[in-house]
């Protein structure tokens, strides 16, 4: 199973901030059970990222159909870390599980912000006190409110379980299943970053993309279009946990040919990425194609061909410096994110490194 590297993140505890705002917890019933943990684990890791090199590590136990802490250690604390999730609501979410652990054992809940970098700041915890709180039993279910100001809907976290068990128990274990989560859509569907084709020397085109928050994806599905509406499957990349991703399309372009990605999730789920549009000749691009137009989350530019020192840069409606982006080489379509950007006009400039620059409107919802 998956772990943390501990080395890593030596000096997060110094780094990490506590909320803001307190955190009330309330118990209640009703938990609606989210991962049962039959099949996988689920992409949960362990150990804490905020422990010790002594600390134990849960374990997938397939025989049981949940997560598992045998290590034997006379004294011990065992983690869990979730993939990242959206917040569905403000204020407040509901966390669940089942478990079976010895008499005594305490737990822990912390809601962690999903940054990649530190710090990685405790958004919410069980307890304003003792962060630790006794199981009510041996075995049961545990459900309850965390109710805290710094939680905001949509915002991307992980939660944190924490067990600790007492001294005299080495030989007994602990379970932890039938994870209970208010989520926004389960876990976060992966990010496409960019989406180009470049055409190579021996006139095969070489089709790259890059992305992020790529949690429990099986795998990319290529598609390919005459018309832009109408796509069919032209190959199939499983997912590696890379940033980048490649296919080599074989045939050559006659014609216009559209291209897209199909991500397929773990559970089913699919999301497409943005369409590139690849001509069957060198295209010289009159002016700056951006599309959609408005757009709310990420735009597609049609270019001339881009140099190695093609670069983009957009502009605010003062004038200002907003961004920077290179442009792949050899390639006449580049996406650019602008969910970070406020509503409003701005100004994008295409410089492709031979000699040619080119400005267009873009205008952010």
């Amino acid at each position: 199973m998956k772990k943390f590297l501990l080395s890593a993140f030596t000096c997060i505890t110094t780094f990490a901030a506590l909320a803001q705002y307190p955190t009330t917890t309330t118990n209640i019933t009703g938990c609606s059970v989210f991962k049962n943990f039959n099949t996988t684990d689920e992409g949960f890791s362990s150990p804490s990222i905020y422990s010790d090199g002594n600390d134990v590590s849960f374990f997938w136990n397939q025989s049981q159909g949940a997560e598992i802490e045998n290590s034997g250690v006379n004294g011990r604390n065992g983690s869990l870390i979730s993939p990242a999730y959206g917040l569905s609501e403000s204020g407040q979410t509901t966390i669940g599980f089942r478990y079976q652990a010895p008499a005594g054992t305490e737990y822990r809940i912390r809601i962690i912000s999903a940054v990649a970098n530190p710090p990685l700041e405790i958004l919410a915890t069980t307890a304003n006190g003792p962060i630790y709180t006794a199981l009510p039993d041996t075995s049961g279910s545990i459900c309850v409110r965390l109710s805290d100001r710094d939680l905001i809907a949509g915002q991307q976290v992980r939660f944190e379980f924490t067990f600790r068990v007492g001294i005299g128990h080495q030989n007994e274990f602990v379970l932890f299943d039938d994870l209970s989560l208010a989520v926004q859509g389960g876990p976060l569907p992966v990010t496409f970053q960019g989406f180009v084709a470049r055409k190579l020397d021996d006139g095969t085109t070489k089709l790259l993309w890059d992305v992020s928050h790529e949690v429990n994806v099986k795998g990319y599905y290529v598609e390919a279009s005459s018309n832009g509406v109408n796509f069919q499957n032209i190959g199939y990349v499983s997912a590696t946990g890379k940033n980048i991703y490649s296919l080599n399309y074989v045939d050559k372009i006659s014609g216009t040919i559209y291209f897209r990605i199909k991500n397929e999730d773990l559970d089913g789920k699919t999301k497409y990425s943005a369409i590139i549009k690849l001509f069957g000749k060198e295209t010289v691009v009159n002016s700056l194609q951006i599309y959609p137009q408005p757009a709310s989350e990420q735009v597609t530019v049609q270019h001339n061909k881009a140099s190695e020192k093609a670069v983009f840069t957009l502009y605010s409606a003062e004038g200002k410096i907003i961004m920077q982006k290179l442009a792949m080489p050899n390639t006449q379509q580049t996406q650019i994110n602008i969910s970070n950007l406020n509503g409003g006009l701005y100004m994008l400039r295409y410089d492709d490194g031979n000699g040619k620059v080119q400005s267009k409107s873009l205008i952010k919802n």
